[in-house]
């Protein structure tokens, strides 16, 4: 068979799996498969698809493992896993986040942080009702300079080859601490092969802020928590004004589709499983086509928030467990749901990041626990995915 051809069949195989088509990949691997038997990728793919399908699978898969494919081996490795749980507790839909959970395992993850929090200074103009920050006791705590350098040079340490994330907020917004943007440059100097999360519910986005924002380096996206699109809905859930907000917004985005600002914008609801869901997208759609909609599930914030409708806990482990975040106050929160700081983990005042990062028992969880579930409290109990 002509390479190229052969070249084409997989990477539409490849882009299936990644749509999570899964009929038609299984129809599309079945051919492959029987055309060139030892293609292993393509009895790894098409035993993926049927089992996402509950239509069988593990014999495809320990045909491609046979054949060599180590993603086989894989998918074999997380069914065994799946196995000890009790008989339906765990979904088929679990299986793809438990599969990259596996490979960050097997990863430079396992020993360096792949997102970094720090909150520079705890306070934030709203007041959001699935945030925990209107009660939170450690509101206005401020990060020193010392302290902020300290971080950057305890992050130098992570090979420079090896890419990460770091998110200069928590439970706060970034903008109204006016030390953000010098914060940023020294990111962008130290630390070349981190990439910025930019966070804001919108309403700091003065004309000034927007252009500093839009000379900050290596940005993943400015993300804007919006979450509703009338004016008495935003005021309940938000305690802003939505017309000020939306006036600073329709500025960004006429400087997005005219080019004259350089970072992608997220523009993101906390959803509540309501029809207010999708009519938010379609807000968004309509007037911030530059933009790019996120609905994000709500989070209990580790026992800190009720949640407004019932969310599963998830049968897998949890990416958060790859992560740092790093509280004003030096303190090392378990992960970015625990927004009080409730399980510390350490304190970057007297320990490195990646001490911390690699203390026992939170490499443990990294390395040894296959689920939340079967991890200590408040994980067993967290609904974030």
């Amino acid at each position: 068979m002509d390479m190229a051809v052969a070249a084409d069949d997989n990477a539409t195989l490849r882009r299936l799996y990644v749509q999570q088509d899964w009929a038609r990949l299984a129809l599309a691997a079945e051919r492959r498969a029987q055309q060139q038997p030892q293609d292993s990728e393509a009895w790894c793919l098409w035993g993926i698809s049927e089992l996402m399908q509950l239509k069988g699978g593990p014999d495809k898969l320990l045909h491609a493992s046979l054949l060599g494919n180590a993603e086989a081996g894989l998918w074999l490795g997380i069914l065994q896993e799946f196995s000890a749980h009790p008989p339906g507790t765990v979904p088929i839909s679990d299986f793809p986040s438990q599969i990259e959970l596996a490979r960050l395992r097997r990863s430079p993850y396992l020993d360096y942080p792949q997102e970094v929090h720090i909150e520079t200074l705890a306070i934030c103009n709203a007041a959001c009702t699935f945030c925990p920050y209107p009660t939170m006791e450690r509101q206005g705590d401020r990060m020193s300079e010392e302290l902020i350098d300290k971080i950057i040079d305890d992050l130098t340490h992570i090979p420079r080859q090896l890419p990460f994330n770091i998110a200069p907020f928590k439970v706060n917004d970034p903008f109204l601490d006016k030390r953000i943007f010098a914060v940023c440059a020294k990111l962008n100097e130290r630390l070349p092969n981190a990439q910025l999360r930019l966070f804001t519910n919108g309403s700091p986005l003065t004309e000034a802020i927007i252009e500093k924002s839009a000379a900050i380096k290596n940005v993943t996206h400015l993300w804007i928590s919006l979450n509703e699109y009338e004016a008495e809905p935003y005021q309940a859930l938000m305690k802003l004004p939505l017309e000020r907000t939306l006036t600073k917004l329709d500025r960004l985005h006429e400087l997005v589709a005219q080019g004259r600002y350089p970072h992608h914008v997220t523009i993101s609801r906390v959803t509540d499983g309501s029809d207010r869901d999708q009519g938010f997208r379609t807000f968004v759609q309509e007037r911030y086509p530059a933009f790019r909609p996120f609905m994000i599930g709500e989070g209990n914030w580790s026992g800190q928030v009720q949640t407004r409708s019932e969310r599963r806990v998830p049968g897998t482990g949890c990416f958060r467990w790859y992560e740092l975040s790093i509280m004003a106050s030096g303190k090392v929160a378990l992960c970015c749901m625990d927004g009080e700081g409730k399980h510390v983990i350490g304190d970057v005042k007297t320990q490195s990041v990646l001490e911390i990062y690699n203390s026992p028992g939170y490499r443990k969880m990294r390395q040894f626990t296959f689920s939340r579930k079967a991890a200590a409290a408040p994980c067993d109990t967290c609904v974030y995915f």
